[in-house]
């Protein structure tokens, strides 16, 4: 009887979620539809909210559920229904896609996206003397107007692709598989069916590790149905999903070659034995399809070393950084041109239009890390930790009361004095020093929190130890970021089932409040919202931000002092090896 109810909530659950998902595809507005901001945004936004409820009601029944295949199912179909629900829907509030049909119809055409800007194609003349691969891509432009209101329409224009050239193969796929007279929506949905393609394939991954580890299949559910999962892959079509797939990937081949099922470990003891090296192949992929992989290679190669000797982890290193080479030569800096600056009239990584091209453009191939370049320099966003190091460094006496935030509690003496030094011992530009600076703190802070997980992962004395070791390194990754957009939460999705704590549950949830800085820009563009000096900009960064991040932050130290006073986890897996029941501690 207690199987029945739990498998009729999980349908009920569904069935309301696909309702809400039903009615987000009919009501959402593609950023240049309708413009940002629109009306519908908070309509899409509520709904999600009511599809994170059922999410986290739905979580709370797998985890405690028996092993069914009636509730794993449900599961697994409710998946599928959401995402196919959004697949044909308009992105909303996100414009990554033409970027993306833009490189594929250029590498389809045989052209290197990294060689030139979109910028440069726009302000190309095909009756000038051009260089040939920029004649191909003008004459494309000219050859089909779908693409050159593609062209158009991609964001920040002015630099070169930044998207590594694994993701540029999925690009030029999806691509030959689209007619040359599709529709933009067609291209976007044929485009968006491969990372949904790719996500389904991560969700398989994550059952096949559960059952590794002896935890429910249904907990899948802490992938599979979240609303941040299946908006951003399904409905904005971010090329996260294939950099997810690969990664989880090469975790459950790591978790399949160190621990093997029935041998314990010994951490003093070498286990010697040969690592699987498509682990470290797919992980070299994973890198080439989306850079942030490469932070769980010292967890990986260092687990390989305990259990296999370094030896092992030294051959598993080679083919890890051979394959990191080779994938990723097109992106390697060609000349190094000027520093890129953000242009005046665009908000810094948040423009609603991409900006026109200038008169004259200068038509000479790009340096192809340009843009690696720009982002590590400039790009911040929704970003918690790392504003509030930032704006504690950077000197805001001469700026405006509407752009100071107002917990900066340093002197302003002390901030100028170091800007000063940055600039005058290190030469570094006075734009960016602050940034750079801080930069280098949550950089600092990474590695130190990295080094102390990969310490654990060589200690491990279970898969699911050494997942969860994984899924904290990549989660205090996104957290240390200057640039938190939560898309970038899905790259520790596949790992949060084993999580200890269930706080990290409304990471994905809370981060969906990035959205509403599109409304407060459209609605609130003059300072004074509620009384404070900003507009709506600002007042996101500096006020809505901390309902993001603080109470998460908040619940998680509390978490973190209740878990330390409770045994280890392995008092949780002898409860269930006596009961047969899993664990209610919870992912």
């Amino acid at each position: 009887m207690k199987r029945i109810s739990s498998t009729s909530s999980l349908f009920t659950l569904g069935a309301v979620s696909a309702c809400a998902y039903l009615l987000i595809a009919a009501s959402g507005q593609s950023l240049h539809e309708e413009g940002s901001g629109g009306h519908s945004l908070l309509v899409s936004l509520s709904l999600f909210a009511l599809c994170f409820a059922c999410y986290l009601a739905a979580v709370g029944i797998a985890m405690r559920t028996t092993r069914s295949r009636e509730s794993l199912w449900i599961v697994i179909a409710g998946a599928v229904i959401f995402r196919g629900l959004l697949l044909f829907s308009g992105p909303i509030e996100e414009i990554d896609l033409y970027r993306y049909l833009w490189d594929g119809a250029a590498s389809a055409a045989g052209v290197n996206p990294f060689r030139y800007a979109p910028q440069q194609v726009l302000a190309a003349d095909i009756a000038d003397d051009l260089p040939g691969d920029l004649a191909k891509l003008v004459a494309l432009r000219d050859r089909s107007p779908v693409l050159a209101g593609i062209l158009a329409r991609v964001h920040f224009s002015e630099l070169p692709t930044i998207y590594p050239p694994v993701g540029q193969v999925v690009f030029a796929l999806a691509t030959a598989m689209t007619p040359d007279a599709a529709s933009v929506r067609t291209r976007m949905t044929i485009m968006k069916a491969w990372f949904v393609l790719f996500d389904v394939l991560t969700m398989a991954i994550v059952i096949k590790l559960l059952r590794r580890v002896g935890r429910p299949a249904a907990a899948v559910v802490i992938y599979a149905w979240c609303p941040l999962v299946i908006k951003e892959i399904a409905n904005s079509g971010h090329l996260d999903s294939l950099a997810v797939f690969l990664t989880a990937l090469s975790s459950y081949l790591a978790v399949k070659a160190l621990f093997p099922v029935g041998q314990a470990f010994q951490p003093d003891v070498c286990q010697a034995g040969k690592p699987d090296l498509r682990l470290a192949v797919v992980l070299g992929l994973a890198v080439g399809a989306k850079l942030y992989p490469v932070v769980l290679a010292p967890l990986l190669l260092l687990a390989i070393a305990a259990r296999c000797g370094w030896r092992a982890a030294a051959i598993a290193s080679f083919f890890f950084i051979a394959t990191t080479v080779l994938v990723l030569i097109p992106m390697w800096p060609s000349r190094v041109g000027p520093a890129w600056k953000p242009p005046p009239s665009v908000e810094q990584a948040g423009a609603e239009h991409p900006p026109l091209p200038p008169e004259e453009t200068d038509l000479a191939p790009r340096d192809p890390s340009q843009s690696v370049r720009a982002f590590l320099s400039y790009w911040e966003m929704n970003d918690f930790l790392f504003l509030l190091v930032m704006e504690n460094v950077r000197p805001t006496e001469e700026l405006p009361a509407r752009e100071r935030a107002w917990f900066s509690l340093v002197p302003e003496g002390c901030r100028r004095a170091l800007a000063g030094a940055l600039v005058d011992r290190l030469g570094l530009d006075a734009d960016v020093a602050p940034f750079l600076f801080t930069r280098a703190i949550t950089a600092l802070v990474f590695l130190l929190l990295a080094g102390s997980f990969a310490w654990r992962a060589t200690r491990c004395s279970s898969a699911e130890d050494f997942l969860r070791q994984a899924f904290l390194t990549v989660a205090w990754f996104w957290l240390l970021l200057p640039t938190g957009n939560p898309w970038y939460w899905t790259w520790a999705m596949p790992l949060l089932p084993f999580a200890r704590s269930r706080v990290w549950l409304a990471l994905s949830g809370l981060a969906m409040l990035y959205y509403l800085r599109f409304w407060l820009v459209y609605h609130y563009p003059q300072p004074g919202l509620l009384g404070t000096p900003y507009a709506g900009g600002p007042f996101f960064d500096y006020v809505v931000t901390w309902f993001e991040f603080a109470p998460f932050f908040i619940a998680l130290a509390c978490s973190w002092l209740c878990l330390r006073r409770v045994p280890a986890l392995g008092r949780s897996h002898r409860i269930q090896r006596k009961t047969g029941r899993p664990s209610i501690e919870g992912p």
